[in-house]
């Protein structure tokens, strides 16, 4: 009985002390790193968080930029910080998707867990991808594109903003649900990737919505179709690849803030919480939607389950198509 006493007194002192750590957090400032360079959407969006949640919080919260191998020396650093909510991280799907692409590249060596040494806590927005081609490609539709790489097989690449990318798996994930070849061909980055949709060198393409839009205006490149399980609420009218004829396709990029692994509980919902407000705030939303995002939020445990998901749909697209990054 004493025993038992001593141990309900210990849980409900840890309990206490957890009360009052959300009660005042934060007292300091809190550290956010971001996953890229600055200037990329990833970068923005930690700016603009950053700032509501000072404000609504009381305390700076400091943007850190850690860019380089695509978001892992950010992901190492952070994973390896302690778990008192004053170090998170801005990030993106390519969490996930490098841990995936792993098993296919022998020289990436990565000292975390993408699952186990990070804490979700919520989501701001996606960023859509969408399958589109120059305007010579005799194809107007989603269906007719791949009838057109059927009938002409070894003839079609599809290019990507880079090797191991969110993009270069959803040409794979089209390859493989259609039972069509197309080659992959990377870019190093988004630019000179689009340049060459636009001149029809690589005249299939897969791409971040924002790249393709303005080409998409001028009538520089005709875009087929988006990454989706659902239509986009700012394109309506363009359908998504899922509906024609593939259903489950899904290459839908998610934008989070994640902290490491053990967090508070209680920091973490007031965290979650306060991105959820921020992405609802009109002028945010505003925000997004200008850097053609669909907002978005997700409880922690719905996180959660997004990045373990995806790491299980990549990691199988990684093997079935025997992908190779290096």
């Amino acid at each position: 009985m004493k025993r038992f006493v001593a141990f309900t007194a210990a849980v409900l002192s840890l309990v206490a002390a957890a009360l009052a750590s959300a009660q005042t957090y934060p007292t300091k400032p809190v550290h956010l790193i971001v996953a890229a360079a600055a200037g990329g959407s990833t970068d923005i969006l930690g700016r603009l968080i950053s700032a509501r949640l000072g404000e609504r919080l009381g305390q700076p919260f400091v943007v850190e930029n850690r860019g380089g191998g695509g978001g892992s020396v950010a992901a190492d650093f952070v994973s390896k910080q302690p778990a008192d909510g004053y170090t998170l991280m801005m990030t993106n799907d390519q969490l996930v998707v490098q841990a995936a692409t792993a098993t296919a590249s022998p020289s990436s060596k990565f000292n975390y867990d993408a699952i186990k040494d990070f804490t979700p806590i919520g989501i701001l927005g996606r960023g859509p991808v969408v399958l589109g081609v120059h305007p010579s490609v005799p194809a107007k539709t989603v269906k007719e594109l791949v009838a057109l790489v059927k009938s002409q097989p070894k003839k079609w690449a599809f290019s990507s903003c880079g090797n191991g990318t969110v993009l270069h798996l959803a040409g794979e994930l089209l390859n493989l649900a259609a039972g069509i070849d197309m080659a992959h061909v990377a870019y190093r980055g988004c630019t000179p990737a689009m340049l060459d949709a636009v001149s029809g060198q690589v005249p299939i393409f897969f791409t971040v919505l924002n790249n393709a839009v303005q080409f998409e205006k001028s009538g520089k490149v005709r875009v087929l179709g988006v990454a989706s399980l659902t239509r986009l609420a700012s394109m309506p009218n363009l359908p998504t690849i899922a509906e024609s004829g593939f259903p489950g396709y899904d290459a839908y990029p998610w934008f989070g803030v994640v902290g490491p692994a053990g967090m508070p509980r209680d920091i973490v919902a007031l965290l979650s919480s306060e991105l959820a407000a921020a992405v609802g705030a009109p002028e945010m939303n505003k925000r997004l939607r200008g850097m053609f995002m669909e907002p978005a939020t997700a409880t922690p445990e719905a996180f959660a389950e997004l990045m373990r998901s995806d790491l299980a749909r990549w990691s199988r697209v990684v093997r079935d198509a025997k992908i190779r990054v290096d």
